[in-house]
């Protein structure tokens, strides 16, 4: 189990209700080193609003002001982590054709020791722990509590995790505070507002330098011929997605950030199971090919040099 949240990382974290920086509280029970908080508060330095810290995850969410649509998802991904808690089967990315998705995002994202990385939708962590080898601190967010608690014993004895329960398009954190931003499958955000606040969030975080790497679902090929709407839900736990085009990424982005760039990933052709085709080197080899990589089930897009006029901040534009 993790070992606490660190003190370290409460100056890289907002007020949700003020945007006013945090404060450690009063009799708070720390590690044995004074590094960790593993139960205590957080508390406004402007406001009243105080955050409690239990077993070492930190609660910045405010349920009551969920939409119906995020309610219900929260519901779906704390009992798929209750059941993947007690399931005795590899979880559900734990397989080749995963790895698909996972080494060109990891590859785009270009994390390094002595970086500082926000994760917006943590899950139950299948980036988290890879990233906490290769950078110096991370701050995982996500609103299922379940999913964080199956994190926190993934990450045992990690020492540069800070995991937060709260909302990645309402959360707010000290502004350029972070040299990469990672959120896998926005597509999972039921509006464009909500995706609004996520792009927001993340440009907001990023150092000038920094760089902020996303995923989609796809609306290619294979998408376009099983006849799934644009627009629809997950047909086992009824969680709601949409499919977008390269384009659609970009032009939603582009508000936000200069620079984008898109393509599609995790390329998947008929009978490569059952020839036995290196699926991660097939993959990877197709993602540049124009009109094939239409095929692809996901579109990676990296975002760099965020826009300071559009993010909700007193700044000029970046340069």
């Amino acid at each position: 189990m993790a070992l606490g949240f660190p003190i370290q990382l409460i100056s890289k974290l907002r007020c949700t209700t003020d945007g006013a920086a945090l404060e450690l509280g009063h009799n708070c029970q720390l590690s044995e080193d004074g590094g960790f908080i593993r139960h205590g508060t957080l508390h406004c330095c402007n406001c009243a609003a105080t955050f409690t810290i239990d077993d070492g995850i930190l609660n910045m969410l405010n349920h009551d002001a969920l939409d119906d649509e995020s309610k219900l998802e929260q519901q779906l991904r704390n009992e798929r982590a209750i059941r993947s808690a007690n399931a005795s089967k590899a979880a559900w990315y734990e397989n080749e054709y995963s790895s698909a998705e996972l080494i060109p995002t990891l590859n785009a994202l270009s994390a390094g020791q002595g970086q500082t990385i926000l994760e917006l939708g943590c899950g139950d962590g299948r980036y988290t722990v890879l990233l906490a080898d290769q950078c110096q601190w991370v701050l995982a967010v996500d609103f299922s509590l379940e999913s964080l608690r199956i994190l926190q014993l993934r990450l045992e004895d990690t020492r540069n995790v800070a995991l937060v329960h709260g909302d990645i398009t309402t959360m707010k954190v000290g502004p350029e505070s972070f040299d990469r931003v990672l959120s896998t499958l926005v597509s999972n955000l039921p509006t464009r507002e909500h995706r609004n606040g996520m792009y927001r969030l993340a440009g907001d975080a990023l150092k000038l330098s920094g760089r902020f790497v996303f995923s989609t679902h796809h609306h290619g090929f294979w998408q376009m011929l099983r006849g799934e709407a644009k627009s629809g839900r997950y047909e086992l736990s009824g969680i709601y997605r949409y499919n977008f085009t390269v384009s659609e990424c970009t032009a939603e982005a582009r508000r936000y950030f200069e620079s984008i760039k898109a393509r599609p990933i995790q390329i998947y052709l008929p009978l490569a199971r059952r020839l036995r085709l290196p699926l991660v080197t097939l993959s990877r080899f197709l993602e540049p090919i124009p009109l094939i990589n239409k095929l692809g089930e996901l579109i990676l897009c990296t975002a760099e040099r965020p826009i300071r006029d559009n993010l909700g901040e007193a700044k000029t534009k970046a340069g």
